[in-house]
């Protein structure tokens, strides 16, 4: 997640491309205008005005629905940071003093269902999410500076038993196991006479809200926006700075012909820009700049939970790094 703006170096490393092709164009449509008298060339710049309002609607509605998914995410971990807080409580109301090995034992595989979620949600790559050899550079990027484990072991091998690590790593969904586990310790202390009945239900209430943050942050890793709709965003622009400087060239030539090149390529990286945004922000779990600062919610909660466990050696929270959290 960006805390600052966006660093110029960032902007140039994904936009330079489109520049210099439209620069390229526009400059091969100049030089057969003046040069090899292609006339006709020049066609009228209304239709292709024209053209530009439409596309910059249609690629504003997907940045709208890019949006609505980071949004989204955002407001689960928000929710998962609530309902971890209120576990919390919980258990520190329900059960008794002398059970804090049990309670002990809940809140630390709470940690591990946070990693395992978070896990599922920044090292699992989907098809549709970016792959380029530049966005790869920049996840090791934020590996190293956040100290972000790919392997989850890594992370939870401290907070439940080894038998427990090999049975969750072994089914398909980790988080989803954590959870069912929780629910097995739940029934487990309703059947000693821990807990009654109605904080039984009060607590697998509260595992039933996690799992529905968790279903919710996993169906927007999993279903992106439908690709024909992103994919056609991009073809419009690519058709619209095709046409541009062919219709610019018909207006600037009323001043100096050689300014439609500086022209073209201002329109074309506007527009560019304006795809790249809304088409990053659709993925707001891939490890990159617009991701949900997942690492720094984690870490903070791991922090909560072991202060409210009594422990003193607690991991230091996460802090942004040239104005990026993660």
């Amino acid at each position: 997640m960006l805390t600052k703006s966006l660093p110029i170096k960032a902007i140039l490393q994904f936009s330079i491309i489109p520049i210099l092709i439209g620069g390229a164009w526009s400059l091969l449509v100049v030089l057969g205008f003046v040069y090899l008298n292609l006339k006709w060339l020049a066609i009228p710049f209304l239709p292709i005005s024209l053209l530009g309002i439409a596309v910059s609607f249609y690629v504003g509605f997907k940045n709208n629905a890019a949006n609505e998914r980071q949004n989204e995410a955002r407001k689960n971990w928000g929710g998962i940071t609530n309902d971890t807080r209120s576990l919390i409580a919980m258990l520190n109301t329900y059960l008794p003093e002398n059970e804090i090995a049990m309670k002990t034992n809940i809140l630390k595989r709470h940690i591990a269902w946070l990693y395992a979620h978070k896990s599922f949600l920044r090292h699992k790559r989907m098809d549709w999410e970016h792959n380029l050899k530049l966005n790869e550079v920049y996840r090791e990027q934020f590996r190293q500076d956040f100290s972000i484990n790919t392997e989850f072991e890594r992370d939870v091998s401290k907070y439940i038993s080894k038998e427990e690590l090999q049975e969750v790593e072994a089914h398909p969904n980790m988080a989803s196991k954590l959870l069912l586990n929780q629910s097995k310790i739940l029934k487990q202390l309703r059947n000693e006479n821990i807990i009654e009945d109605f904080r039984l239900f009060e607590l697998q209430n509260h595992i039933t809200k996690l799992y529905e943050h968790q279903g919710r942050n996993e169906r927007i890793k999993t279903f992106p926006i439908p690709r024909q709709f992103a994919n056609y965003a991009s073809l419009f622009i690519i058709v619209f700075a095709f046409l541009l400087p062919l219709g610019l060239i018909n207006e600037s030539q009323k001043i100096n012909v050689w300014l439609t090149i500086p022209f073209s390529m201002l329109v074309t990286w506007v527009f560019h820009q304006m795809d790249l945004v809304g088409d990053y922000s659709e993925h707001p779990f891939e490890g990159l700049i617009s991701d949900t600062p997942m690492t720094a919610i984690t870490r903070n909660l791991e922090i909560e939970i072991l202060q409210s466990l009594g422990e003193t050696n607690l991991p230091k929270p996460i802090t942004a790094k040239n104005g990026i959290l993660m």
